[in-house]
């Protein structure tokens, strides 16, 4: 993994792991949800750069049918997709049984308004990111998303109320 993209966060958890090597490993598995294959490629790109595994999905329906099948540590989804909102996606994930409906939720987004992501992230995503989406912003929401889930295995991503 290139030094360049270490971030601080990045570097405390591998401080943390020196002094607890039982601690999880820094891989993660990404389910990344998206109906253009273009961006599906290139968020697959970026976890291969930071040495995670992916599988990519082009719709809610075949999301929900992956969560089922395997454990993800995270999902990165667009939350405007043709087939289904990504709202309506992340229901249906919430609506899963554990551990898969509670799996954190990247939301991504071309419209970069506050209001819209305040209200994604009130419907129980963990982070909301605004296209166009690079490496470094990817990969700081990935590893807050998956390391707030180790550090804290009862915290539930649920909608809240």
């Amino acid at each position: 993994m290139s030094e360049q993209l270490r971030s601080p966060e990045r570097q405390q958890i591998a401080a943390r792991r020196a002094v607890d090597p039982t601690r999880s490993p820094d891989r993660s598995h990404v389910l990344i949800v998206d109906d253009h294959a273009l961006s599906r490629r290139l968020y697959a790109g970026y976890c291969d750069l930071f040495d995670h595994t992916s599988e990519v999905v082009a719709g809610g329906a075949e999301a929900l049918e992956a969560l089922r099948r395997e454990r993800f540590h995270v999902v990165v989804m667009n939350v405007h997709m043709a087939e289904a909102g990504g709202v309506d996606t992340l229901r249906a994930i919430r609506a899963l049984p554990a551990p898969a409906g509670e799996t954190p939720v990247i939301g991504l987004t071309a419209v970069g308004r506050h209001h819209e992501a305040q209200r994604w992230l009130g419907a129980g995503l963990a982070d909301v990111l605004a296209k166009p989406i690079t490496a470094a912003k990817l990969y700081a929401a990935l590893n807050t998303a998956v390391e707030t889930g180790r550090d804290d295995p009862a915290r539930s991503w649920a909608p809240t109320n």
